[in-house]
């Protein structure tokens, strides 16, 4: 039986993610000795993610928006704020026409009501799925809102956003 011998390390953060790493390198060594056959290693990965918020005034000043607290100070905080609005509504619509497709599946392939027919199920589930489907399409239309809200902008205050030329100095100067 093959074994692995790992130094023990020092540390707070040390033992416990080691100990899962030399868990995984024993199970794989352990798995591979006793078959005889072909067996891949087995590796064990932790990934640990810390999450901090930022507030401004504490608790009370926390924005309730899920996109953040529009702030449209410039152009480009415009552009940004349609540009995350498209890809939230782009993933949603995604999400909801998957969501409808696997429900109408699941509807259609319960039980039957008694003197109902098979088709009479499916046409059922279709219209309890069709509503699911109608959110993805809103969520979609959204998006394209966002994407066309941008270009509404641009085209009607390009003027403001295009940088003006500056005009040199003209004047001679003041000499004494």
């Amino acid at each position: 039986m093959a074994t692995t011998n790992v130094p023990p390390q020092s540390g707070a953060h040390g033992s416990n993610s080691s100990k899962f790493a030399n868990a995984g390198a024993a199970a794989g060594g352990f798995v591979g000795a006793m078959g005889g056959s072909f067996v891949p290693p087995v590796n064990v990965t932790i990934n640990r993610t810390k999450t901090t918020t930022q507030t401004t005034a504490g608790a009370a000043g926390r924005s309730h928006f899920i996109l953040g607290e529009p702030e449209f100070n410039s152009a480009e905080d415009v552009r940004n704020y349609c540009n995350h609005v498209r890809a939230l509504m782009i993933q949603a619509a995604i999400e909801l026409a998957m969501a409808s497709k696997i429900l109408e599946a699941r509807l259609a392939q319960a039980q039957t009501l008694p003197g109902d027919n098979p088709i009479q199920a499916k046409l059922r589930a279709k219209k309890v799925a069709w509503k699911l489907k109608r959110a993805g399409d809103g969520a979609t239309a959204t998006a394209k809102n966002a994407v066309a809200a941008y270009g509404a902008f641009t085209r009607e205050y390009a003027d403001l956003m295009r940088p003006r030329p500056q005009r040199t100095a003209t004047t001679s100067p003041f000499k004494f």
